[in-house]
């Protein structure tokens, strides 16, 4: 379903910062943007011919967010000929808007959707994708005046195909162990441990000893470490982000 950018956590130059990006008709939906992703969506001419581009942001660390000011201030002049309607950002807290105002990248260059959740509107497009920004916890440093300001996402085309997308998480939500309420799950884990700011890959194995092989292969693992065993992850029965067939 998604196809992703880079699968690293932020130290892992090899595999780059974990950002994925699908489409539907003629606009573009990215979940995150971190340093190394918007020269990578330029390389792959990903915006020729979109009507729209719908950027998704799970939170501001850089390795999320780097280039998210550089990514709007491009599609607002060099792709969109200045028309803010057409580059669309998705965050559900004001800290975002002053995260790029630091960079001077204003109001005016993009459109932005404040709210948990809405219906979007994809022109053209028979059925009409959903989202809700679930609140998670990741580190308190990124809580601007006590208010969260990490979320996953769920994100669904009415019955056509649903996922869950964690960004970045030191827990597992428990919607997410009805596994057959979901087409994909994309999950980040750290095989850290005693990590308090990522999700502990043994706390995965854990809460899913006893998940049929077809459910478990749903949860995509993404975000992942240098050090991270994907070929155990795999013999553990999970799917690796950017290996899916």
């Amino acid at each position: 379903m998604l196809t992703f950018l880079g699968t690293g956590g932020a130290f892992n130059t090899e595999r780059g910062n974990t950002s994925a990006y699908f489409e539907l008709g003629t606009e573009l939906f990215i979940i995150d943007a971190g340093e190394d992703v918007f020269a990578k969506l330029v390389k792959k001419n990903l915006f020729q011919g979109k009507t729209r581009v719908n950027i998704f942001v799970t939170h501001l660390h850089s390795d999320h967010a780097g280039s998210l000011g550089t990514l709007i201030a491009y599609l607002f002049i060099k792709v969109f000929n200045l028309d803010r309607s057409k580059v669309c950002v998705y965050f559900p807290s004001e800290a975002i808007t002053e995260f790029l105002a630091l960079q001077g990248i204003k109001q005016d260059m993009y459109t932005f959707f404040i709210n948990r959740w809405d219906e979007l509107y994809v022109d053209g497009y028979e059925k009409q994708p959903e989202y809700v920004f679930e609140p998670t916890r990741h580190t308190d440093e990124l809580n601007r005046n006590n208010e969260t300001n990490c979320y996953g996402i769920e994100f669904s085309l009415k019955s056509d195909f649903g996922f869950f997308y964690s960004g970045d998480t030191c827990e597992f939500n428990q919607k997410l162990m009805n596994t057959y309420a979901f087409d994909y799950i994309y999950h980040e884990v750290t095989s850290t441990e005693g990590a308090t700011v990522h999700f502990q890959y043994n706390e995965l194995l854990a809460l899913t000893k006893d998940m049929p092989a077809d459910q478990k292969k749903k949860i995509t693992l993404m975000h992942l470490d240098s050090d991270f065993d994907i070929e155990k992850a795999k013999a553990d029965g999970f799917s690796i982000a950017g290996e899916e067939s």
